[in-house]
C-alpha cells in the first residue's frame, strides 16, 4: 500500500477522532440537560395532603344537653291550680267531711302527676346520656379516621421519596451506560483506524520482504512509502492498465526472478517511462545499478494484484 493506503488510514483516524470529539460534546450537552432535569426533580416538595385534616366530630354537640325543667314546672303549676279550683268549687257543696275526702283525692292526684313529671324528666335524662355517648363515639371515630388519613398521607410521601431516589439512580445509571457505550464505540473506531494502519504497514513490510529480501536489492519501505525495483529488464508480461491523475502510465507485470523479487503480478510504473521531471525526483539507482522508484513521490500505488 502506498500513498492511497496512507490516505485511507489517515481519513479513518480523522473520522474516528471527529466522532470522539462530537460524542464528547453531545455527552456534555446531554449531561447538562439531565442534571437540570434531576435538579428540578429533586426540588419537588412532596406534602402530606391530610396533614392539616381536622376531626369534624371534635366537639360533642350533645355534651351540654339539659332536661326541660320549665315544661315540668308548668305542668306541676297547672295541675296544682286545677286542683285548687276544684276544691274551691266543691267546698260549699261537699261539707267538711266531704272536703276532707276530696282533699285526700286531690293530694293523691297531685302525687301521681308528680310521678309522671319525674318519669318524663328521667326519660329526657336517659335520652341525653344516650346522645352524649353517641357524640363521644363519633368524636373517637373521627379522631381515628383523621389519624388513619394522616398516616396514609405520610406513607404516600415516603413512597414518593423512595420513587424519587429510584428514579434519580435510574437516570444516573442510564447516563453512565450511555456514556460508556458512546466512549466504547468511539474508542473501537479509533482502534480500528490504528489496526488499519498497522495492517497497512505490515502489508508493506511483507511485500518488501517478498520482493527483495532487503533494501540493498532495490526494494524497501521508507516512511510508509514503497521503494521498488523498476528496471524494465527485470519484468515480463508487462501490460499497460491506465494512467494516474498526474498522467503517469500504470502497468501490471511479473518479475523475471520471482524468488528474488516476488511471485505473482504487481502494479506499478516503469522507471524509463516516467516523465523527465518525475524521473529525477523519484528514480535512483542502487549499488547494483538497478533503477528503483520511490512511490511516495508519485500518485501511483505499488501493490500486488
Amino acid at each position: 500500500m502506498g500513498g492511497k493506503g496512507k490516505q485511507i488510514v489517515a481519513d479513518a483516524k480523522a473520522a474516528a477522532d471527529a466522532q470522539m470529539t462530537d460524542y464528547r460534546a453531545q455527552t456534555a450537552a446531554a449531561k447538562a440537560s439531565v442534571e437540570k432535569q434531576k435538579q428540578a426533580y429533586k426540588d419537588i416538595e412532596f406534602k402530606n395532603p391530610y396533614a392539616d385534616m381536622e376531626n369534624p366530630y371534635a366537639e360533642n354537640v350533645y355534651e351540654d344537653l339539659t332536661v326541660n325543667q320549665q315544661q315540668a314546672q308548668f305542668q306541676a303549676q297547672q295541675g296544682a291550680q286545677q286542683r285548687a279550683n276544684i276544691m274551691q268549687g266543691l267546698r260549699g257543696a261537699a261539707g267538711a267531711s266531704g272536703v276532707a275526702g276530696l282533699a285526700q283525692a286531690m293530694a293523691s292526684q297531685g302525687q301521681l302527676q308528680t310521678q309522671q313529671i319525674s318519669a318524663s324528666i328521667g326519660q329526657q335524662e336517659a335520652m341525653n346520656q344516650k346522645l352524649r355517648a353517641q357524640g363521644a363515639q363519633q368524636r373517637q371515630a373521627g379522631e381515628a379516621a383523621v389519624d388513619l388519613q394522616q398516616r396514609q398521607g405520610e406513607a404516600m410521601v415516603q413512597q414518593a421519596e423512595t420513587g424519587r431516589v429510584s428514579t434519580l439512580l435510574g437516570m444516573e445509571y442510564g447516563e453512565l451506560q450511555g456514556a460508556q457505550a458512546g466512549m466504547q464505540a468511539a474508542y473501537a473506531n479509533q482502534q480500528s483506524a490504528i489496526a488499519m494502519d498497522m495492517e497497512r504497514r505490515g502489508q508493506n513490510m511483507a511485500m518488501t520482504g517478498q520482493i527483495i529480501g532487503g533494501v540493498a536489492a532495490g526494494v524497501g519501505a521508507i516512511g510508509g512509502g514503497m521503494i521498488a525495483a523498476s528496471d524494465k529488464d527485470l519484468k515480463k508480461n508487462v501490460k499497460k492498465v491506465g494512467k494516474s491523475k498526474d498522467g503517469i502510465n500504470i502497468y501490471e507485470f511479473e518479475y523475471r526472478n520471482p524468488k528474488k523479487w516476488g511471485t505473482g503480478r504487481y502494479q506499478g510504473v516503469m522507471a524509463e517511462d516516467l516523465p523527465k521531471g518525475v524521473y529525477k525526483k523519484a528514480v535512483s539507482k542502487n549499488k547494483d545499478n538497478i533503477e528503483i522508484v520511490d512511490y511516495s513521490k508519485l500518485d501511483v500505488e505499488f501493490k500486488k494484484v
